[in-house]
């Protein structure tokens, strides 16, 4: 039997996980919480082999929540969920420890396959309409080479590209990061623990 602890700050949405849940044999929801923080207590109190967490929540919400139990020590597989498809804010949930951080319009089907996966050690990829990869291995060359304080033109020797294919790189890096310049992304790289 795999023990879940669904967390969501919206009560009918939380109820209906649960109901949904209730019709597989192997499953069975043990504590519900509305916030990261009482999650963090019902983690304490329970049992539980997965966490079924939404991102976005008041007092404490779903990445802030992931870390917390990561830095307590906490391994408990998490599958987060969200509502919006932000490539970052996906990447932000796996970089924060989560096993899965997958959209909730997910069918039912793929949502018991990603929490029975989670639960066996596995991690699951986004499917449909969000990006598995937030970066293609080109552009992660040149954020390495980005982040370590070269200029465009050290980029491009560097990775044997030229100035204006750089250029084109960077320009890419910044929308998928929606950010402005090169310092925001640098910061938001090291966020999401890519710089």
């Amino acid at each position: 039997m795999i023990r879940i602890l669904v967390v969501d700050d919206q009560e009918l949405v939380r109820r209906g996980i649960v109901a949904l849940l209730g019709f597989e044999a192997d499953l069975t929801v043990v504590a519900q919480a509305a916030d990261g923080e009482e999650c963090l207590a019902l983690l304490a109190q329970h049992e539980v082999d997965v966490v079924l967490m939404d991102i976005r929540m008041p007092k404490l919400n779903g990445l802030e929540t992931v870390r917390r139990m990561r830095v307590a020590g906490i391994a408990t597989p998490v599958l987060l969920l969200t509502t919006f498809d932000e490539p970052v804010t996906l990447a932000q949930g796996r970089s924060a420890g989560a096993q899965a951080c997958l959209l909730k319009d997910i069918d039912q089907a793929g949502l018991v396959a990603a929490i029975r996966t989670v639960a066996a050690g596995g991690t699951v990829e986004p499917a449909g309409g969000a990006r598995p990869a937030l970066f293609t291995r080109r552009e992660l060359a040149v954020i390495r080479e980005l982040c370590a304080g070269k200029q465009n033109k050290e980029i491009a020797q560097a990775l044997q590209l030229s100035a204006g294919t750089v250029r084109n790189y960077l320009s890419m890096i910044l929308e998928k990061l929606e950010v402005r310049d090169r310092t925001q992304a640098i910061l938001k790289l090291r966020e999401l623990g890519l710089a």
